[in-house]
């Protein structure tokens, strides 16, 4: 009876990793959206060797493609054969656990793997699936007190780190914080902590060397993203009507999972309440700052699997109650999951049924439904496809179907000379095989600080500069287009010359070429003011170029929802010469560094007319007014500074 019971396992097991290779592929292939731009960066940087950290300054680093999935050409794509078996690897143990918790309960088991697993995989992002596996291995090694846990936590902590950098901050926190617990508790002797521990900075340090990382800086740059990440990137995308179901599904699951562990709470599990507490929260915070399908969707993926360790790991005495816990959040969570494929497909049923397909059978389905279709699903997804890109892939792939050739004429300029693209087209630069050579925040939303501006503005005006700039005005999440690099902006004034102006798919973008010779800008003037929120603010009147700088400080209760939701949103109102106004939302940290404040530069016609003569003929600013909805959220009064420059001859 034993035997057919494990007959039985094994057969589901194997079930399961063909369900696992029919919903995944061993490489991908470039795309072309804003998303895709960092991947194909990513690539492309790595194929150049760039040094992370001072090269290349972003969230994921050298081993980010494990994520991405699209691969630099020197990397064979077995290596994310290895890392789809690793992680399949986990999968399977994770079950088999459970199962054997299970006793007769195991139908249970399967199904809710299933249902985790099924249709768009265990959870999107690489790095979040690594981090919960280390989080296994550390509750498995507490439990069994077997070191082979901890040497599985610490391999994943450092592929973690040169995956996703902001991430593994957190993850080698938890790392050491456990190995220090590990031995008070008396989990595990001195030695084996030590041993783990050198292994891990031996592990992290000898890879910065093959993988081109300066970790000083790669930490420190990271830090800096993760204090603007949620300033510069807070958004709500999702209606009231569509978040507010959402969050009472949130409190649902928080409420399940709180009132299990404080009805049977035991100390002994009190390590298990903490890394799944402080998951719970990183999850929420990823998922709303900002806060879209996608992203919430994500959110109610990883609540299911967060149970299960609460099931695994709970005392045998109260697995009952624990089981019971997870299958609650479960069918929460696939409740919450279908209502956000009904927003996603526009709050209709068909809409919702197109959610399901692969991205171009459901476009198919959308234009002319036909029954060949959903054999082209069952042809996607299954095994065979998987095999047949695991033999058919080549990176010269990426390069068969362009599309967005540039214009011949800008091609033909550019040549072989070094190239970067402004705010974020890197697409382009890519699929035309042009030499990249970008500023360090490769994409100008992410540069959404003074100090991350400031590196921009650095490279542009440094020995390694690039040749060519191709530029575009493009706004941001109800930012103004021209509040951005600003330092970046000073830098082309300086070193720079637009030539050209050009069109890339519909769209226009400038040409700007590196000079020999720099020119200077010049401070003319500087005055230091004070002010307060809703509270007009006469500009200085001038021709030339005007940078206002600020720090506004948010209060107590502004941090406070910072920190466990969104910081409260800082607009200003711009009122120009003719007597119109216009709003804009304003990132503090991104003001601090200072903009370009007295002329209105929001087309492309007006950044050309600044670029070219310092906006002149441009129409003036006369007056600002910072506001924000939720007023509370900020400090009384900030300080101000207004700096004139002289435009270069």
């Amino acid at each position: 009876m034993a035997s057919a019971k494990i007959t039985k396992q094994n057969l589901f097991l194997v079930f399961f990793s063909l369900v696992f290779f029919s919903l995944s592929l061993p490489a991908g292939y470039a795309g072309a959206d804003i998303d895709a731009s960092w991947h194909e960066a990513l690539v492309m940087a790595i194929e150049k060797n760039f040094v992370f950290g001072r090269d290349f300054i972003f969230n994921y680093g050298p081993l980010g493609y494990l994520n991405t999935g699209l691969l630099p050409k020197t990397v064979s794509h077995l290596l994310l054969v290895a890392v789809e078996l690793f992680t399949l690897f986990n999968y399977l143990i994770i079950i088999r656990l459970a199962f054997a918790k299970a006793g007769t309960k195991r139908w249970v088991v399967a199904i809710s793997a299933l249902l985790i697993f099924m249709p768009w995989g265990f959870i999107a992002d690489t790095s979040f699936t690594l981090f919960y596996f280390f989080l296994f291995w550390l509750l498995h090694a507490q439990q069994t007190r077997n070191s082979i846990g901890l040497l599985l936590a610490f391999i994943l902590s450092v592929l973690i780190f040169y995956i996703k950098v902001n991430l593994s901050i957190v993850v080698y926190i938890i790392l050491y914080a456990s190995l220090i617990y590990f031995y008070v508790a008396r989990y595990f002797t001195l030695r084996t902590i030590i041993i783990i521990a050198v292994l891990q900075i031996l592990l992290t340090y000898s890879l910065s060397f093959i993988l081109n990382v300066d970790i000083p800086a790669y930490l420190g740059a990271s830090m800096k993203i993760i204090d603007s990440y949620q300033d510069g990137m807070a958004i709500m995308l999702l209606t009231k009507e569509e978040f507010l179901p959402l969050l009472l599904f949130e409190a649902l699951i928080l409420a399940v999972a709180g009132l299990f562990i404080i009805l049977r709470f035991q100390w002994q599990s009190l390590y298990l309440y903490i890394l799944v507490s402080l998951t719970w929260f990183l999850s929420f915070k990823q998922a709303h700052t900002a806060v879209g399908h996608y992203n919430v969707f994500g959110f109610f993926l990883f609540m299911s699997p967060l149970a299960v360790l609460l099931y695994l790991f709970t005392a045998e005495k109260y697995k009952v109650w624990a089981g019971r816990a997870f299958v609650i959040i479960l069918v929460l969570q696939i409740v919450a999951t279908q209502m956000i494929r009904y927003y996603m497909g526009e709050h209709t049923i068909k809409g919702y049924a197109l959610t399901y397909p692969p991205a171009d059978v459901a476009q198919e389905m959308k234009e002319d439904f036909k029954p060949v279709q959903i054999f082209r699903i069952i042809q996607e997804k299954n095994p065979i496809n998987y095999l047949q890109r695991l033999f058919t892939y080549d990176y010269e792939d990426n390069f068969k179907n362009i599309p967005v050739k540039l214009p011949q004429d800008l091609s033909d300029k550019i040549g072989n000379a070094s190239v970067d693209i402004v705010p974020h087209q890197i697409t382009y630069l890519f699929f035309n095989r042009l030499n990249y050579n970008p500023r360090p925040v490769i994409q100008s939303y992410q540069a959404n600080s003074d100090w991350l501006m400031q590196k921009n503005g650095e490279k542009y005006l440094s020995k390694t500069a690039p040749q060519y700039v191709i530029y575009r005005v493009e706004s941001f999440r109800e930012q103004n287009p021209f509040w951005v690099e600003t330092d970046l902006a000073k830098a082309l004034l300086k070193n720079y010359q637009l030539t050209d102006t050009t069109l890339i798919a519909k769209d226009t973008f400038f040409v700007f070429q590196h000079q020999q010779v720099s020119k200077t800008l010049k401070t003319v003037s500087t005055k230091a003011i004070t002010f307060k929120l809703d509270e007009d603010i006469n500009l200085p009147v001038s021709d030339n170029p005007v940078v206002f700088s600020a720090d506004i400080n948010y209060s107590l209760k502004g941090k406070l929802a910072r920190l466990f939701f969104q910081p409260p949103y800082l607009h200003c109102q711009v009122t120009y010469e003719n007597g119109k106004q216009e709003n804009f939302r304003v990132i503090d940290k991104i003001l601090r560094g200072g903009i370009f404040i007295n002329q209105k530069v929001t087309t492309h016609a007006e950044a050309a007319r600044f670029f070219l003569n310092g906006g002149k003929t441009d129409l003036k600013v006369t007056k600002i007014r910072f506001w924000a909805k939720y007023g509370g959220g900020f400090s009384d009064n900030f300080k101000g500074q207004f700096q004139e420059y002289t435009m270069p001859d």
